[in-house]
C-alpha cells in the first residue's frame, strides 16, 4: 500500500511545491514546460493510452525519436498507469531494430518527424503498431502526437492497484558494441535510488540546471541528473542532438549548473571557436560518461575553472555507481585525473580475482555490484540474466582497483585484456599513462597476434589539431618508464579519430575489424 501511494502520487509532489517553475526548456523551439505542464500532459497521454488504445500495466510503448518533452510526458504516465517505457538508438541497423521491436511488443511507437523513414520501414516489414508521429499527422496513421495533446474530454486515470517499486518502468538497452543489444529491464526502485544519489551525492537541487546533451535512448541521458533534476524542481535544458556551437551558446545565454557528456561532446565543444568566449563559472561540476576522457581534453576544462571529472556508470547497476564528491578541488581532481570516483550511496562494491575471492586494496579484480541501484536482468533472456547475476552481485567485466583514499581506477575490460608473455596486459593503464604526454587527445590499446608473445599491444594515437608531432620513441620511453617492456606497444597507428559508437563508446567490433592485425 506504501509502495502504491508514493508511486502514484509521485508526479503530484513535485507539482504540488513547484507548479509554475519551469521543468523543461525546450531550446530547439523555444518553450517552456512548467511542472503543471508536465502533469497535464501526461494526464492527457495517460488517458489517451488507456481509454483510446486500451493498454494497460505491463504493457510497453517505444520511442523512436530524437530528444523531444514527450519521453517526460510518458515517464510521468508510468506513474499513472504501470506502462513501461523503451526507447530506441536511431542508429540500429534495420535488422537490430526489428529484433527488439519483435521481441518486446510495445502497442505504440512514437517518432520524430526525422525518422518517418525509419516508421515507413517498419510499417513495410509488417509491423502493426500504432504509429504516432511526434510532428505532423503523416499517411496511414491515425494520430499525430499534437492529437492527444489538444484533448479536452480527458479524465484522471485510475492507478493499478498492484503498482510497486519491483514493477518494471523501462527497458533501456545496453550499449551493444561487442554484440546484440540486450534489453534491461530497469524498476521504478532502480530509477528512484539513482535519482537519489544524484541528489545525496550530486547535492543536485531545485537551483540547478542541465542541458540534455545525451540521447534518450541512453540510461545516462534518463538517470544521470535529468531525472534527479525533475525530482527536486530543477531545469532541464532540452536539445534533440548534440552541436557544438548551439551548446556553447546555450551555456552562455542558460547558464547551467551541472552536466553530464561524453569525451567526443566534450572534445567537440574544447576544439569549437567559440569555447574560448565561452564562460563556464555556471558550472559547479561536469561528469564524464560512457568511457574514460583523456587528460589533455579535461585540461581544457580545468584550464577554465570548471570541475570536470571521469565517472563510471553501467546500464545493469547504475549509472550513478562512481564519481568525485563535489567537494574535492580542481587541483585534488587532477591528481586523480584518471579515476572514476568513489563509490556512491546504495551501491555495495566488490573487487574479485578469477576465484571470486575478495582482492586487497590497490590490487586488480573485477568489479561486482549489489544494492538498490541494480536492473532486473534482461528482457525475455533468462541465459544472459543468469551469466550476469551471480548470487545476487553483478559482474560488471570491467576491471580495477581502490587506492588508499578509496579512489576506483579502470583497467579497462576483462574481455578486453590480453596475454603477452604469459603475463596479463589491461589496455586502459597503458593508455593513462600514455595520455600524460602533452598534445595526445586519446589512445586505445588493443593485443594483435604476435607468433613470438602470443598478443603484443597495437596503440592507436589520435593527437591534437595543433600539437607537435609526437615520435613513437616517445611513447614506448614514456611506456617503459612505468611498466615491463611487455606492456610497451609494438605497433603504434596514429589516426584523426577512434572508432565510437552513437553514445560515445568505442565500438570495439569496428576497432578490431580495422585494427586488430599487426600492421604491415
Amino acid at each position: 500500500m506504501y509502495d502504491f501511494e508514493t508511486l502514484t502520487n509521485m508526479t503530484k509532489y513535485r507539482t504540488r511545491f513547484s507548479r509554475h517553475r519551469v521543468a523543461i526548456y525546450d531550446a530547439e523551439n523555444d518553450v517552456n514546460y512548467t511542472y503543471e505542464d508536465l502533469e497535464l500532459r501526461s494526464n492527457k497521454l495517460a488517458w489517451f493510452l488507456t481509454q483510446k488504445l486500451g493498454m494497460k500495466k505491463g504493457d510497453r510503448i517505444g520511442f523512436c525519436a530524437l530528444n523531444d518533452v514527450s519521453f517526460f510526458d510518458a515517464f510521468y504516465v508510468t506513474f499513472k498507469t504501470g506502462i513501461i517505457i523503451t526507447t530506441y538508438n536511431l542508429m540500429l541497423r534495420d535488422k537490430e531494430l526489428f529484433s527488439l521491436i519483435e521481441m518486446e511488443e510495445p502497442r505504440v511507437i512514437f517518432y520524430s518527424p526525422e525518422c518517418v523513414f525509419v516508421a515507413m520501414v517498419l510499417k513495410e516489414n509488417g509491423f502493426k503498431q500504432e504509429f504516432i508521429c511526434l510532428g505532423e499527422k503523416q499517411d496511414g496513421d491515425n494520430y499525430c502526437y499534437q492529437d492527444i495533446m489538444d484533448i479536452e474530454d480527458w479524465q484522471p486515470v485510475t492507478p493499478p492497484a498492484d503498482l510497486n517499486y519491483e514493477d518494471i518502468q523501462m527497458l533501456i538497452h545496453t550499449g551493444g558494441t561487442t554484440g546484440k543489444p540486450k534489453a534491461a529491464m530497469i524498476s521504478f526502485r532502480s530509477i528512484f535510488y539513482n535519482a537519489l544519489v544524484d541528489i545525496l551525492y550530486l547535492h543536485c537541487s531545485e537551483n540547478d540546471a542541465a542541458i540534455q546533451t545525451l540521447p534518450l535512448f541512453h540510461t545516462a541521458g534518463w538517470n544521470v541528473l535529468s531525472l534527479a533534476l525533475l525530482y527536486v524542481g530543477g531545469r532541464l535544458i532540452l536539445v534533440r542532438g548534440f552541436n557544438a556551437e548551439k551548446v556553447l551558446q546555450l551555456i552562455r545565454d542558460e547558464k547551467p549548473t551541472v552536466g553530464i557528456s561524453v569525451e567526443t561532446m566534450y572534445k567537440g565543444m574544447a576544439l569549437h571557436p567559440d569555447f574560448e568566449k565561452t564562460d563556464f563559472s555556471c558550472y559547479r561540476f561536469l561528469l564524464a560518461g560512457a568511457s574514460p576522457t583523456g587528460r589533455e581534453i579535461l585540461e581544457m576544462y580545468w584550464n577554465k575553472g570548471v570541475k570536470l571529472v571521469n565517472s563510471y556508470g553501467m546500464t545493469e547497476v547504475g549509472p550513478n555507481n562512481m564519481s568525485f564528491p563535489t567537494f574535492v578541488t580542481i587541483d585534488e581532481v587532477r591528481e586523480k585525473w584518471n579515476s572514476c570516483g568513489l563509490p556512491a550511496p546504495f551501491n555495495q562494491l566488490r573487487i574479485v580475482d578469477e576465484n571470486g575471492n575478495d582482492v586487497r586494496q590497490g590490487e586488480r579484480g573485477e568489479l561486482l555490484f549489489n544494492g538498490k541501484l541494480l536492473f532486473s536482468g534482461y528482457w525475455k533472456n533468462p541465459e544472459a540474466t543468469q551469466n550476469v547475476f551471480r548470487d545476487g552481485w553483478v559482474h560488471t567485466g570491467d576491471m580495477g582497483y581502490l587506492d588508499a583514499d578509496g579512489y576506483c581506477y579502470i583497467s579497462g575490460r576483462k574481455k578486453n585484456m590480453f596475454i603477452s608473455g604469459g603475463e596479463n596486459i589491461f589496455p586502459q593503464e597503458i593508455e593513462d599513462c600514455i595520455m600524460n604526454i602533452p598534445g595526445i587527445l586519446e589512445v586505445c590499446i588493443i593485443g594483435v597476434p604476435d607468433p613470438k608473445w602470443g598478443e603484443v599491444g597495437r596503440a592507436l594515437v589520435v593527437m591534437a589539431p595543433d600539437a607537435p608531432e609526437i615520435e613513437r620513441e616517445i611513447i614506448e620511453k614514456t611506456v617503459k618508464r612505468e611498466f615491463s617492456s611487455l606492456k610497451v606497444p609494438k605497433f603504434i597507428t596514429f589516426l584523426e579519430s577512434v572508432p565510437k559508437n552513437s553514445i560515445g563508446k568505442r565500438d570495439t567490433n569496428k576497432i578490431k575489424q580495422l585494427y586488430g592485425s599487426p600492421e604491415d
